[in-house]
C-alpha cells in the first residue's frame, strides 16, 4: 500500500496472477463453486479433473486470495470450456476477462483453435463476457440443467476463422 501525501489518500496496490489449481486451491475453490452455481461440482469432480491429462485447471488470484478459476479440456486443436467462475464479490472488475483471454491465449500457443462452452440463457454477464471474445452462440442444449430444467447455449470461438478474416483484411 501506498499513501499519497499530496492528496492524503490510501492506494491499495493490487496485485494480480494466474497459475495453474492444485488440490490445496480445492476449499477456496468449492467455496466460490457454491457461491456460484444451483448445482456446484463435488469435490470429488474438481479431483478428477485435476487428475486428468486432458484438463486444464487455472486459478485467478488478487494479493494471493483466489478469486476465481477456470477449467477446460482440450484435444487437438479444440478446447471445452467446463466451468468458469469468480468470486462474487470480485464479479464485473474484469478478472473474469483477464483469465479467459490468458486461456485464449495460452492455448492458442498450442494450436487450439476451436473453444467450446455451455452457458445458461439466462445469465446474461457470461454470454456478455463471451461475445466480447468473438464466442458465437451456435446451439442450444435442452432442458441442459437438471437442476432447474434450464436451456444450455453453445457456444464457439473458432480463432481459425479469425486468422482468415485478418488475412483477408491485410490483403484488401
Amino acid at each position: 500500500m501506498t499513501v499519497n501525501s499530496h492528496l492524503n489518500i490510501k492506494v491499495e496496490k493490487n496485485i494480480w496472477n494466474i497459475r495453474d489449481m492444485t488440490s490445496m486451491d480445492l476449499d477456496d475453490i468449492i467455496a466460490i463453486e457454491k457461491k456460484s452455481f444451483p448445482t456446484p461440482w463435488t469435490k470429488t469432480m474438481f479431483l478428477e479433473s485435476l487428475s486428468s491429462e486432458i484438463y486444464k485447471n487455472l486459478v485467478i488470484e488478487e494479493n494471493a486470495e483466489i478469486i476465481g478459476y477456470i477449467m477446460l479440456y482440450y484435444v487437438m486443436d479444440e478446447a471445452h470450456i467446463t466451468n468458469f467462475a469468480i468470486k462474487p464479490s470480485f464479479r464485473r472488475k474484469g478478472y473474469g476477462a483477464k483469465l479467459l483471454s490468458y486461456v485464449i491465449d495460452y492455448f492458442k500457443e498450442k494450436g487450439v483453435v476451436e473453444f467450446f462452452l455451455e452457458v445458461r440463457e439466462s445469465n446474461k454477464a457470461a454470454i456478455n463476457l463471451y461475445r466480447k471474445f468473438g464466442f458465437e452462440i451456435v446451439g442450444k442444449r435442452r432442458r441442459y440443467y437438471s437442476d432447474t430444467n434450464e436451456d444450455a447455449f453453445i457456444m464457439h470461438l473458432s480463432l481459425r476463422w479469425k486468422k482468415d478474416k485478418q488475412k483477408v483484411r491485410l490483403a484488401g
